[in-house]
C-alpha cells in the first residue's frame, strides 16, 4: 500500500486555476474541471440565482447556483482527502479493500475527482428560480390532462415526459441534472481530457445510486465507493450541499447563523466499516461544531427558507408559471421558436438546445417571460407577472406570518386542558388540521373567489435522517440535536389566501387582519376538538 500524500488531491488532472470565493478563500481549479466550467452547462448557473425570487424578501441574497456548486465541489474534495488519507493509514487495508479494486495512486486520484465532479454537478439541472419554479413545473408535467386550454397533442407530450420523470423518481431539478449530465458527458468524450467522460458518468451514478457501477470500476473505484461519494454530497444531517449553502445563504441575506467551523468537521470525519460497508462517521470531539451545524440548518430553515414572504412569492411564481402554460404561444420567447410547451420542458431537448447555446431556461429568460406576461398575457397571467415585478401588494397573504406560530397554538390548547404539549403531540395536532374546514370556514367569511393555499413541510425530517445508517456521525449522542430533531419535525404550516381577480385580492388585502383573527380561531376550535383524544 502506498504512503499517504502529504499535499491533498486535486483528481485526475493538472492544476489550471484559482477561484476566490466568498465563503471559502481560494479555490483550486483542475485542467478537466476547467473545461467543465467553460461549457453551456455550467455558464447557464451563472444566470440562476440560488434562492430564486428571494432576493425580493432579502435584497443581497443573489448568488447563483455557480457558486454554490463551486463550493460544494471544495468541501466534497476535503471530506474525500480526508477520507482517502485516513483509508491509506497503517492497518487499514479492509478499509482500502473497500473503496478500490486496486490500491494505487491513479486510483485514490479517481476518487478525489469523482467527488470533485458530483460536487461540482449536483444542483446542474436547476431551472429558472431553482426551487420556486420546480412546484409548477411539476404541476404542468403531471396534470396537463386536467387543463383544458393544452390541447390533447402537448398533454400527450408532457404524459411522456411525466414517464419518464417517474422512472427517475426524485426531485424535478434532479430529474434534469440526470440528463444534463449525461449531455455533458457526452460532450466531454470529445475533449483532450483522459477518462473526463467516464469521471463524470461516474459522478452521475454516485448521485443517482444506480446499480450500474461500471463507470466506477474502470477507475478502480468499488460501488461502496460510490456510495461514499453519496454520502458526502447528500446525507441527510452533514454534507457538502448543506455545509456550503447554509453558509453561503446566510451571508448573502445577512443572516448570522451560518457560522460554521468547517475545519473542525472535517478534521474530525473518518470512514468506517460496517462488516464489508464503509461509512462516514465523526469524532465525538467534534460534537459542538455538528451541534452548529443543526442549529444554523434550523435557525436559516425558520428564517430565510420559511419566511412567510418567501412561500408566499414561491406561491406566485407557481401560479404563474401554471398560467404560462396555457398561454404560451403568446408570451414565449422568440428563442424558442415553434417550441410547444411540452417540447420547451423536454429534460433531452432542453439538454441539446442548452449545448447548442440555443436558449438556457434561466433567470434571465425567466425574467422576460414575465415582463413580456405583464403586458401580452391575459388579465389572470398579468396579474400574476406584476406580482413579481412591481406590484408585491398582489402576492398571496399569509394568515400567519412566523413559522412557529401554529405550533404555539396547539402547544397553548394542549396546555389549556391539561395534556402534555410534547413535541409528539403538538406535532400529532398539526398534522390533523382539517383543511376542507379551513377552506369553508374562509369561503363563508369572503366570497368565491377567494382561494386558499398551504405550505406544510417539516425542517428537519426525523424520517429521513433515520433512513442514514443509524450510527452516521452520531447524532443521537447529543440532546441538544435530538431536541432539534424533534421540535424540526413539527410541519411548519402556513396559510395563504389570494383572488385571481385583481380587484377583489385588493380588498381581501384590506379585511386579512380580520380573516387572521378568525382563521386562528378557527383552527384553536379545531385543535381543541383533536386534543381529547390525547391522553
Amino acid at each position: 500500500m502506498e504512503k499517504t500524500r502529504n499535499e491533498e488531491s486535486q483528481g485526475l488532472y493538472q492544476y489550471k486555476a484559482m477561484i476566490l470565493d466568498s465563503v471559502h478563500g481560494f479555490i483550486p481549479i483542475n485542467a478537466g474541471e476547467y473545461w467543465i466550467l467553460q461549457t453551456p452547462f455550467m455558464r447557464r448557473l451563472h444566470n440562476i440565482k440560488q434562492l430564486g425570487a428571494n432576493y425580493l424578501v432579502f435584497p443581497s441574497a443573489k448568488h447563483t447556483r455557480l457558486e454554490h456548486s463551486l463550493g460544494s465541489m471544495h468541501i466534497a474534495s476535503r471530506i474525500a482527502n480526508k477520507i482517502l488519507s485516513y483509508a491509506l493509514s497503517e492497518n487499514n487495508s479492509k478499509l482500502c479493500a473497500a473503496l478500490f479494486t486496486t490500491c494505487n495512486e491513479k486510483a485514490y486520484n479517481s476518487f478525489i475527482q469523482v467527488a470533485r465532479l458530483a460536487g461540482l454537478l449536483h444542483d446542474l439541472g436547476h431551472l429558472a428560480f431553482s426551487h420556486m419554479i420546480e412546484s409548477g413545473i411539476k404541476n404542468i408535467i403531471m396534470y396537463s390532462n386536467e387543463d383544458k386550454n393544452i390541447n390533447k397533442v402537448v398533454s400527450e407530450k408532457l404524459r411522456d415526459i411525466l414517464s419518464l420523470l417517474v422512472e427517475r423518481g426524485g426531485k424535478i431539478h434532479e430529474f434534469y441534472t440526470y440528463y444534463f449530465i449525461k449531455r455533458l458527458s457526452k460532450m466531454a468524450e470529445e475533449s483532450d481530457f483522459d477518462m473526463l467522460d467516464l469521471s463524470i458518468i461516474a459522478a452521475s451514478s454516485s448521485l443517482f445510486g444506480e446499480n450500474n457501477c461500471k463507470a466506477l470500476q474502470e477507475l478502480k473505484l468499488t460501488c461502496d465507493a460510490g456510495q461514499i461519494v453519496k454520502s458526502i454530497i447528500s446525507n441527510e444531517i452533514v454534507d457538502a450541499d448543506r455545509l456550503d449553502y447554509l453558509q453561503r445563504d446566510a451571508l448573502t441575506s445577512g443572516i448570522v447563523y451560518g457560522n460554521i467551523d468547517i475545519d473542525r468537521l472535517i478534521y474530525g470525519i473518518k470512514p468506517a466499516l460496517d462488516g464489508d460497508k464503509p461509512y462516514i462517521t465523526l469524532d465525538m470531539k467534534s460534537m459542538p461544531t455538528l451541534e452548529d451545524i443543526f442549529d444554523a440548518r434550523y435557525k436559516m430553515y425558520k428564517s430565510v427558507y420559511f419566511h412567510h414572504k418567501s412561500i408566499a412569492i414561491n406561491k406566485s411564481v407557481e401560479r404563474f408559471v401554471n398560467g404560462l402554460a396555457d398561454e404560451w404561444d403568446n408570451v414565449k420567447l422568440d428563442l424558442y421558436k415553434d417550441l410547444d410547451i411540452a417540447d420547451f420542458l423536454n429534460p433531452i431537448k432542453l439538454s441539446n438546445a442548452i449545448a447548442n447555446d440555443d436558449y438556457y431556461f434561466d433567470d434571465n429568460e425567466m425574467d422576460v417571460m414575465i415582463k413580456t406576461s405583464s403586458i401580452k398575457g391575459s388579465n389572470l397571467l398579468k396579474r400574476w407577472a406584476l406580482s413579481l415585478l412591481n406590484r408585491r401588494e398582489l402576492l398571496p397573504l399569509s394568515v400567519f406570518k412566523r413559522p412557529e406560530q401554529v405550533m404555539i397554538l396547539a402547544s397553548q390548547v394542549l396546555e389549556k386542558l391539561h395534556k402534555k404539549s410534547t413535541s409528539d403531540n403538538i406535532r400529532r395536532l398539526v398534522k390533523e388540521i382539517d383543511r376542507e374546514r379551513i377552506n369553508d370556514f374562509i369561503r363563508r367569511k369572503s366570497n368565491d373567489t377567494i382561494k386558499v393555499d398551504y405550505y406544510d413541510e417539516e425542517i428537519i425530517s426525523e424520517e429521513k435522517i433515520m433512513k442514514v445508517i443509524p450510527n452516521i456521525f452520531n447524532w443521537k449522542e447529543s440532546m441538544y440535536i435530538r431536541s432539534l430533531v424533534q421540535i424540526g419535525s413539527i410541519p411548519v404550516f402556513l396559510i395563504y389566501v389570494y383572488s385571481d381577480d385583481e380587484n377583489q385580492h385588493i380588498k381581501l388585502r384590506e379585511n386579512i387582519n380580520d380573516i387572521r383573527n378568525s382563521i386562528s380561531n378557527e383552527i384553536i376550535s379545531i385543535f381543541e376538538e383533536k386534543a381529547k383524544d390525547i391522553e
